[in-house]
């Protein structure tokens, strides 16, 4: 026999307000959760574009520090928790098979300038950090014909280039061969098609001037798998060229952070960077996002 159980208004208003309060409890607490606790399946990636980098405060601007302005930022961005990785890092965290840092970070400095390896390179090795640098193959060839190289002005050399690679705290990336340019004269804007140009004959000239930059990077050591767009120009089919030739990580100029995601293969592509000038440290732009 079953006994019937009979409850006042009273009661079951009770039990109902009870019900509501454990629902309304359970549910924050899964929100509170989501919250405090992102995915181990994506990291906030921001990265730093640096180019010039001089001991004269005077030669300083929008893309020209000091060694002691990059020094600063150095030390600001591991006193917080930052950890600089090479962009090589990124496709085995977005295929599944590699990790990242909870808080990773990408120095990059464009150009190939001299003074990353007489300046940057002692101060990697002092704070035993990484960064990529993105070098101009005709600008790297050119350099060695220089038989004194200045800290302000000059490209870094394949030699320069190979002892860099040696310190282990350098990776190197494209940054084309000789498409560095605004277009100046109706010339070729980045590695944007010329006007009225097949896009038979650009694929033709993208790819002899990556492969060509490509194999100054071979011989300082090293297999190109990053592009670096000059000026963040690009293209459809620039992507997908770059692709077909194996590159796993471009990135352009856009100032906006990074989401690096597993089974996300497309985030890697474009990525956006912040441009360091003289006059906003590592710390403003990070702690602005």
């Amino acid at each position: 026999m079953f006994r019937v159980f009979k409850f006042s208004a009273a009661a079951l208003a009770a039990l109902a307000a009870a019900l509501a309060v454990t629902a309304v409890a359970v549910l924050s607490g899964f929100s509170r959760k989501e919250k405090e606790e992102p995915p181990d399946d994506s990291r906030r990636l921001p990265i730093l574009m640096y180019h010039s980098v001089v001991t004269d405060p005077s030669l300083c601007g929008d893309y020209v520090i000091t060694a002691d302005m990059l020094e600063e930022d150095i030390v600001w961005l591991l006193e917080n928790g930052y950890t600089p990785v090479f962009c090589s890092e990124l496709p085995p965290f977005a295929e599944g098979r590699g990790e990242l840092p909870e808080k990773p970070i990408v120095l990059t400095f464009d150009d190939g300038c001299y003074n990353n390896f007489y300046y940057v390179l002692p101060l990697l090795e002092k704070y035993k950090v990484k960064a990529v640098f993105a070098v101009v193959g005709e600008w790297t060839v050119a350099a060695a014909e220089q038989a004194e190289p200045s800290p302000v002005y000059s490209s870094m050399d394949t030699d320069n280039l190979r002892s860099m690679v040696l310190s282990g705290f350098c990776e190197l990336a494209n940054h084309t061969w000789s498409m560095h340019s605004l277009g100046e004269d109706g010339g070729r804007r980045g590695v944007l098609p010329l006007d009225n140009e097949s896009d038979r004959d650009y694929r033709r000239a993208l790819w002899g001037d990556l492969t060509d930059c490509a194999k100054v990077i071979r011989a300082a050591g090293q297999q190109p798998t990053t592009l670096a767009y000059p000026y963040g120009f690009r293209t459809d089919m620039s992507e997908q060229l770059v692709g077909e030739l194996g590159y796993t990580v471009t990135l352009g100029c856009d100032e906006r952070v990074n989401t690096v995601s597993v089974g996300d293969y497309g985030c890697l592509f474009g990525l956006g960077r912040y441009n360091r000038p003289s006059s906003r440290s590592a710390e403003d732009i990070l702690t602005s996002m």
